[in-house]
């Protein structure tokens, strides 16, 4: 086998991972040719090179679905195709441009006022921050209880006067034009091909079924076409979650974990997120700042409507609003 590389030798020439590659493979990006007595995966040098392309177009930020079509488009060597598709992401750019510049210049006075004083955010501070992450999109995947949780986040936004649809997700759903929604993506709908374009701003992995590398992968597909901005919010007392969040694609971005353990009390205060004992619950990096938020409840909550309910905390803990927006007929401040 002089001119095959296993899958470790051919994600160590052209920088990725080799659970990088099996993604890929899973989407028909690249194909093994060869599968080896051992079972192993074998590629082709040749492959090399529509390696390299699919790395670049994705450095360039295309998601893994463009990418397929670009692929093809590279191909079949259609350059009026692949001229509309780079000048679409050329706009895209532009406009991200604008965006962040003006993310940048609201998140310096953010700065400087928290730097001034350890208190929580203001109302000017807060719309600066609902500004800078726009209006979200929120999904929220698990094996059960989702619509709790959706439940629960909706409110809190009504609470701040914000109207926020649910949607749930089916095999060819087509995604709301305009933020802000809440989208309910059980996990049996994971491995769905619409599923590489959501692209969530916030991320909620309520609880998963099982611990196998298979429904990893799957998970992980939600986070193909996403940035550093994504926030992922993880149940630290299910062990298959906590081995998602290790993964390097999901630690780009911030990651907020809930828990009804005690014990994790220090890590969470350190990291940011939720702890709930079943009477009261603590909140920690409210807004991006140090003082925790305390809450009580109100009465006993099953255990599952209390996961949603810490859960659904730790998912607009940092988008602007209030501690009066997270109460309501479960919950109240601790004085």
């Amino acid at each position: 086998m002089k001119n095959w590389l296993t899958i470790g030798q051919f994600a160590k020439e052209i920088g990725v991972s080799a659970k990088a590659l099996r993604l890929y493979e899973d989407m028909g990006l690249l194909k093994s040719h060869v599968r080896g007595d051992n079972g192993y995966r074998y590629y082709d040098e040749a492959q090399l090179e529509i390696a390299h392309r699919l790395k670049e177009f994705k450095d360039l930020g295309f998601t893994l679905a463009e990418i397929k079509a670009l692929l093809q488009t590279d191909h079949e060597l259609d350059s009026e195709k692949m001229s509309v598709s780079m000048s679409a992401r050329l706009k895209v750019i532009s406009d991200q441009s604008e965006l962040l510049q003006s993310q940048k210049n609201q998140i310096e006075k953010i700065l400087s006022s928290l730097e001034k004083k350890n208190e929580p955010l203001g109302a000017e501070q807060r719309r600066a921050i609902m500004s800078y992450y726009g209006k979200v999109s929120i999904l929220i995947s698990g094996c059960d209880g989702l619509e709790k949780t959706a439940n629960y986040i909706q409110q809190h936004f009504r609470n701040a006067g914000q109207e926020t649809p649910i949607y749930q997700w089916t095999q060819g759903f087509t995604l709301p034009e305009e933020k802000p929604y809440i989208l309910v993506l059980p996990e049996r709908n994971l491995s769905d091909e619409g599923v590489l374009n959501i692209n969530a701003d916030v991320i909620v992995i309520k609880s998963v079924s099982d611990h196998t590398t298979e429904l990893e992968n799957n998970y992980l597909r939600l986070f193909a076409g996403i940035g550093p901005h994504v926030t992922t919010v993880i149940n630290a007392d299910d062990r298959a979650s906590i081995s998602i969040a290790a993964q390097k694609i999901v630690q780009k971005g911030r990651i907020f974990y809930f828990s009804k353990n005690r014990a994790l009390e220090p890590q969470i205060q350190n990291i940011g997120g939720i702890i709930g004992d079943g009477e009261e619950v603590e909140i920690y990096g409210f807004n991006l700042t140090k003082p925790k938020v305390e809450l009580r409840l109100k009465r006993i909550l099953a255990f599952e409507e209390e996961v949603a309910l810490l859960s659904s905390y730790a998912a607009v803990m940092h988008l602007g609003l209030s501690k009066e927006d997270l109460i309501g007929q479960v919950v109240e401040i601790k004085s």
